[in-house]
């Protein structure tokens, strides 16, 4: 509860990609690096086929081996428990574009150039209200950062600042990064060491840990804020979305997505933005756009509580 008397301390942490951006990037970013190779006189398009292959095998028989399969998953422990395990995958397959040159030689101002450019061309859509969503936050100097297990930090904050301005991308931005020599490295915080590679929910839940201590002080197990609020999009948020003092928002243009069905399979109801603050108690709700997470209860109620 806030304090009466007391400002309100309100944060946001979002995904990047499906949230932020109306689709994954993955394919944005590889072709900006095929291009960037070619132009050298490197062609890896085959290097780049040859990953998504081993990449998508190494996904359909861990799918197939893993216990308890799919269908028979039924609490979230057990949902948790099956991200977690992808880990060995996701970490196989940033090696081998680690290995493969992709992002050789490729600076940071690079990334951030081909963000600004990718939003003028329209390679990467932001989501609809995005903007707004972000004015009302800036406007009322909230905290707020994104935590993701994108192969480019630089990239996401040249995306941001085209779409926001400069000004308001100055924001934490937890992602990993591409060394000059086409490493892919975990993120950093200031002078914090390095942490691991981001690439399973499990690791998303730590980096938000570690932003949230930046921001606040807090402990490990205090988040600092009397409402922090998650939003994304897959099964890499899952545990953000439901860590415990966080309300969660899954972002769904249909209210279909395969994360939306993954949490009604185990049992976990998931209501739309709409509901927020009109008497029910589930704090894991669902939005299409940052248009309806703006026009909802839980902003009218926030910028009310805070312009009084």
């Amino acid at each position: 509860m806030i304090n009466k008397g007391s400002a309100p301390r309100i944060g946001f942490i979002l995904d990047f990609d499906g949230t932020i951006t109306s689709k994954d990037t993955i394919s944005a970013l590889a072709n900006f690096a095929l291009s960037f190779q070619k132009s050298r006189g490197r062609e890896l398009s085959g290097v780049w086929d040859n990953i998504i292959t081993k990449y998508s095998d190494d996904y359909s028989k861990h799918v197939e081996k893993y216990r308890p399969g799919k269908e028979e998953r039924e609490t979230l422990e057990e949902e948790v428990g099956f991200y977690r395990s992808l880990r060995e995958i996701e970490l196989k397959s940033f090696e081998r574009v680690s290995k493969s040159g992709l992002f050789q030689q490729i600076e940071e101002q690079d990334w951030k150039e081909f963000g600004h450019d990718a939003v003028r061309t329209g390679a990467v859509v932001v989501r609809q209200g995005f903007q707004e969503f972000v004015s009302v936050v800036s406007g009322h100097k909230l905290k707020w950062g994104v935590v993701s297990v994108n192969f480019s930090s630089h990239f996401i904050k040249g995306v941001l600042s085209e779409d926001l301005g400069a000004e308001n991308a100055l924001l934490s931005v937890l992602a990993n990064r591409s060394t000059r020599e086409g490493s892919i490295i975990g993120p950093e915080l200031n002078d914090d060491r390095l942490c691991r590679v981001l690439a399973t929910s499990d690791a998303k839940l730590l980096s938000m840990k570690r932003l949230l201590h930046h921001w606040t002080g807090a402990s490990e197990n205090e988040n600092g804020f009397s409402r922090l609020i998650y939003i994304g999009d897959s099964g890499t948020d899952i545990e953000c979305l439901t860590a415990e003092g966080v309300m969660g928002i899954v972002v769904s243009e249909d209210g279909e997505s395969d994360l939306m069905k993954r949490l009604k399979h185990i049992g976990i109801t998931v209501v739309h933005v709409d509901n927020i603050l009109r008497g029910s108690q589930d704090e894991l709700y669902w939005a299409r756009n940052f248009n309806e997470i703006v026009g909802s209860p839980l902003f009218v109620s926030m910028t009310k509580l805070l312009d009084d």
